[in-house]
């Protein structure tokens, strides 16, 4: 079965709906403690992954030249040259390293941005491309804007994105922009398609809401601790499902009138340092894992509906195609290591729970309200 997402409503929100999260949706080959990916970014869209988190860097030599690929891990000292763009068809300034210290490089980014515009014209659907810790921004920015073309998402003046429709999303890819990516980005914005993100999480608690932002607010973090190398894979699942329960449960808590446009991150990924990230993801995708997993998601989002009972801050949505539905926080975004069709069909199918759990506490609400 290929997952649309339109097929739940082309009015729902994108902060209304569950949708899978590739980590390191780029890093395709490596050794067994780099490598996240099996799919490209085509077939991980087929599969219905909806999100790609990205880190990009300039990888090559003077003498064959260079292209920006994805990477995971460190690269050696850069070095900087002025060289020509086929897909700008301009010169840049670039720093480039010419290997990798640790860890591995991935998929070129314009071959990712190519299947992206070509997966969202074919189907309609939506995909958000993330890009964080990366070099080169600017030249990153305009291989987006070059490439994409019209399918790139541009965003309106005071746009909220946790109110966007599927259908105000659809046939497009959205570029994310880290807060410092987005200062040396010369001359292109969010009019342009170069949109900014915000997590929301912050040391102390949550960090406040920006109305208006060009971008995505979210919340959210993974990892688990990386030098617990002697902990097994129970462990590892273990400790991420802590984490993210206490995470999930400050933003489902929070005070905020904007905490509903917020968009939930759950990461059911863990991290180490050598050992097979392969292994320990399908320790967490095995039977009692999926079941840990859901219970882990439903945990978040009866927090959400919790809280607004009892602070009586109950919002009514009405829409002809998306139903009765609660406006709430929960996690929208479950972030994956080695994404397929089995595991994001577990994913979507997390939205018919969200449907039903919100209308009823809604409907209980207004019984009890009288």
């Amino acid at each position: 079965m290929t997952i649309r997402y339109r097929n739940l409503g082309a009015g729902r929100r994108i902060s209304s709906i569950v949708f899978a999260g590739s980590h390191d949706a780029s890093i395709t080959s490596g050794s067994s403690s780099a490598q996240t990916q099996d799919l490209n970014i085509s077939q991980q869209a087929a599969a219905g992954v909806r999100f790609f988190d990205l880190r990009i860097l300039a990888e090559g030599n003077k003498a064959d030249g260079m292209s920006l690929k994805g990477y995971h891990g460190g690269a050696h000292k850069s070095h900087k040259i002025t060289a020509h763009s086929s897909h700008t068809n301009a010169a840049h300034d670039i720093k480039y390293s010419t290997s990798m210290k640790y860890g591995t490089t991935g998929e070129k980014l314009s071959t990712m941005l190519e299947q992206a515009k070509t997966f969202v014209s074919a189907t309609g659907e939506f995909l958000i491309l993330k890009f964080d810790k990366c070099k080169n921004w600017d030249l990153i920015a305009q291989y987006c804007t070059s490439i994409l073309g019209n399918t790139i998402y541009k965003a309106a003046d005071g746009q909220e994105f946790g109110d966007l429709s599927l259908d105000e999303l659809g046939g497009k890819v959205v570029c994310v922009f880290s807060e410092s990516g987005l200062q040396e980005v010369a001359a292109l914005g969010h009019r342009d398609g170069i949109l900014g993100f915000r997590n929301l999480k912050g040391k102390n608690g949550v960090k406040p809401y920006e109305a208006g932002y060009p971008g995505l607010q979210y919340f959210g973090k993974g990892g688990t601790k990386t030098w617990r190398v002697w902990a097994t894979n129970n462990m590892k699942m273990a400790e991420n499902e802590k984490r993210q329960k206490k995470l999930m449960a400050k933003m489902a808590n929070s005070d905020s009138e904007n905490v509903r446009n917020v968009l939930g991150m759950m990461y059911w990924t863990s991290t180490g340092t050598t050992s097979s990230i392969r292994v320990r993801n399908a320790n967490m995708w095995r039977n009692s894992g999926v079941k840990r997993m859901r219970d882990l998601w439903k945990n978040g989002l009866e927090t959400s509906i919790s809280h607004q009972l009892d602070a009586a801050e109950i919002a009514y949505v009405g829409n002809h195609e998306a139903g009765h539905r609660m406006r709430a926080f929960f996690p929208n975004i479950i972030m994956i290591d080695f994404a397929d069709t089995s595991k994001c069909q577990t994913i979507y199918e997390l939205n018919t729970i969200a449907t039903s759990r919100l209308t009823q506490a809604y409907e209980t609400y207004i019984r009890e309200d009288g």
